[in-house]
């Protein structure tokens, strides 16, 4: 019944009983460095999402506007014959 007890935290840590803490220590919390270095990362990642969202919304509206060719000659032809 004690093995069933086991969380899903002690299941991730490796269980080796010497110098468990030394591994919480060193892999549990990022060094400045390495905090910096993540937030780096995070900023370049999110910069190159929106670069992409950017290039998508762009050919999505080129290919509309492809699609429809005589869109904006039609509404130019409907408000001259209405007036």
């Amino acid at each position: 019944m004690g093995e069933d007890n086991i969380g899903p935290d002690d299941e991730a840590v490796p269980g080796t009983g010497v110098n468990d803490h030394a591994w919480e220590r060193e892999h549990r919390h990022p060094t400045p460095e390495q905090a910096r270095s993540i937030g780096y990362r995070r900023r370049d990642a999110e910069a190159k999402l929106e670069q992409h969202q950017q290039e998508a919304r762009e050919k999505a509206g080129h290919a509309e506007e492809q699609d429809t060719p005589d869109k904006d000659t039609n509404q130019k032809e409907t408000k001259e014959e209405g007036g």
